[in-house]
């Protein structure tokens, strides 16, 4: 479905609205991951020069990462990049869709999520809602920003990668913007056993990049499913992996 231009300024609004917002919302972040729960990231530079490689191609990110705890994403902000990088090429602070009744609640955190660009889904939402969250994540992604979405949309109960949980709405993301490019996240506290609301205080996240590039013969909906499947399984890969050098 097109985007209503009332949309696609409302969006365009809230993305000027946050960058001026910037160092307040990641200097607050940081502060409440690296201070106040004394987590940091392994090998941060490692990290952000590899994204700094895959950014400066130009080509929208959809950003695919795996899902543990409520505050993924802000390990994925943090990860990927500093908040000066971010001011300055602001359309790599990813935009985010955080489910309607984790983050919508109350005055400061409905605000917060409005400066920390998202696009809030209503997980109980009809057709028609989740059609237009789609659709205003294609609308960004092609004005050429970075969007980060969870295929297995929602904290794997498992505690890993399961791919029989995977949502078609990345497949269908992709279908839409082909020109966009994906990467994936796999991201895991030292420390962690299993999803829950957050890391372990002073856990050491490890984060990987990989850019991937999912292919099908198929069209509409079938090459959807396509995309989505393998995006799936290329982050259970990345998981085995990293299961496989801790033990080595």
């Amino acid at each position: 479905m097109a985007l209503a231009p009332h949309i696609a300024r409302s969006l365009a609004l809230q993305r000027r609205i946050g960058r001026l917002a910037l160092p307040w919302v990641a200097g607050a972040g940081i502060f409440y991951l690296r201070v106040v729960r004394g987590n940091r990231v392994a090998d941060i530079e490692r990290v952000r020069r590899e994204f700094r490689e895959i950014a400066r191609e130009g080509r929208p990110l959809l950003i695919c990462a795996n899902h543990l705890t409520m505050i993924d994403s802000f390990f994925v902000h943090w990860a990927l990049a500093s908040p000066v990088d971010y001011f300055l090429h602001y359309r790599r602070f990813a935009w985010n869709v955080p489910a309607r009744e984790n983050f919508q609640r109350g005055v400061l955190l409905r605000l917060m999520s409005y400066l920390g660009k998202t696009v809030p889904i209503d997980r109980g939402g009809g057709v028609a809602h989740h059609r237009l969250v789609l659709s205003k994540l294609a609308h960004l992604l092609e004005e050429g920003d970075s969007v980060t979405i969870f295929p297995e949309a929602g904290r794997s109960r498992s505690g890993r990668v399961d791919p029989k949980r995977v949502a078609s709405g990345v497949g269908q993301l992709l279908r839409d913007v082909p020109e966009a490019r994906v990467l994936c996240v796999y991201q895991r506290g030292a420390a962690q056993k299993s999803w829950g609301f957050q890391p372990a205080r002073g856990d050491v996240i490890h984060v990987f990049l990989e850019p991937f590039t999912p292919s099908s013969e198929h069209e509409g909906l079938r090459a959807a499913r396509d995309y989505s499947e393998q995006i799936i399984l290329h982050l259970q890969a990345m998981e085995e992996r990293f299961f496989r050098d801790r033990e080595t």
